[in-house]
């Protein structure tokens, strides 16, 4: 009897000393979207390779957009250490957001669409510019139309960039924006003629009969969604930063290597977190129309060659011209263009390099 005991207290003793050191660990706070780059971080989490690498992440996974994620910041500079979203609510939500982009997680630029009624005329025409031979659309069938946005985004660039092919410009439409509230809910009201949307919300559309006119990867577009680090916090703990790009790519390298063996849990992630249930087909397709890149290729995309930009310092700046050239003829609050756009200071690329080694203990 003592030594059955004297076991147990030995186990209670263990497990509270395992409890202890848990607690102790250094916490690094990200804010992801219900997306593809929030479930991979989900996913990672999941694995536990964050307590494998001796830190404790405190994940949030957000249902709005990357601008409502800027204002949280401006808020509060604390409620998150990493980020991620896409280029376009940076720039136009940046105002006095002090980081730095770090590292890409996809380019969405397959999942991100303009839709209409599959009713509409806008199916009539294809190929008005012969450029764009897929891209459905002409002037008359789309002028004044209403358009529901998810606020200012990747998909309402999508969608000015497709209005430029038929010399037309966002003030050409109707926009309805939704930032804070299920896009798919008021889709389903049917007052819209059609929306700009990324994933999961574009299949959510498609089931309510919408069809897509175009992708941004069909107007040549990248979307890249780009992580992003608190830079009081990066440069306080670069070691830190960088373990969170390692246990991120682990799961990004997953996707390269075996994307068939994420699909249950791309399926428990969004039944999960959102509530919806997709096919393992539809998750497949959503995995595969995000394009991603191994950590050795963007360490080399992060490089200085020379004197010359690294090509991510020239995707950023072309991604930042075209969307202050895109936007410009809105007028609306949300929009706080980004004080460190003229300067690209604010791409770092130390701590994807200092990631390599933490990669490889994983």
């Amino acid at each position: 009897m003592n030594r059955f005991i004297t076991k147990f207290v030995g186990i209670c003793v263990l497990f509270a000393s395992f409890v202890c050191s848990s607690a102790e660990l250094p916490k690094v706070k990200a804010s992801f979207l219900l997306t593809h780059e929030g479930f991979l971080i989900w996913y990672a989490e999941k694995q536990g390779w964050d307590k494998k690498l001796g830190f404790d992440l405190d994940l949030t996974i957000n249902s709005y957009n990357g601008l409502a994620l800027m204002k949280q910041y401006r808020n509060d500079p604390n409620t998150w250490n990493i980020t991620c979203t896409a280029h376009v609510p940076f720039i136009m939500g940046g105002k006095d957001v002090l980081v730095e982009v770090i590292a890409i997680a996809s380019d969405e630029a397959a999942a991100t669409s303009v839709v209409a009624l599959d009713n509409s005329d806008i199916f009539k025409t294809q190929g008005y510019d012969e450029y764009f031979p897929k891209v459905y659309g002409s002037p008359e069938s789309i002028r004044g139309k209403t358009f529901a946005v998810k606020g200012i985004s990747s998909g309402i660039y999508t969608l000015g960039r497709w209005l430029e092919i038929f010399g037309l410009g966002l003030n050409d439409v109707k926009l309805v924006k939704f930032p804070d509230s299920n896009i798919s809910d008021e889709l389903k009201k049917n007052k819209y003629h059609g929306s700009a949307l990324w994933s999961p919300d574009l299949y959510d559309a498609l089931k309510l009969g919408y069809k897509e006119a175009v992708t941004a990867k069909q107007l040549g577009e990248t979307i890249p969604r780009t992580i992003k680090v608190d830079e009081k916090f990066g440069h306080a703990n670069p070691e830190l930063v960088a373990k969170f790009l390692a246990v991120f790519f682990k799961a990004l390298q997953l996707q390269i290597d075996d994307v068939d063996s994420m699909v249950d849990d791309y399926q428990q992630f969004y039944k999960e977190l959102a509530g919806k249930e997709y096919s393992k087909e539809v998750c497949l397709e959503d995995l595969n129309n995000h394009q991603v890149t191994a950590l050795d290729t963007q360490i080399e995309l992060f490089e200085n060659k020379g004197h010359r930009r690294s090509w991510i310092q020239n995707l950023e700046k072309d991604l930042t011209s075209n969307t202050l050239i895109v936007l410009k003829s809105m007028d609306t609050n949300d929009i706080q263009i980004s004080n460190r756009i003229k300067s690209q200071k604010y791409i770092n690329g130390k701590y994807i390099k200092l990631a390599k080694k933490y990669f490889d203990m994983l």
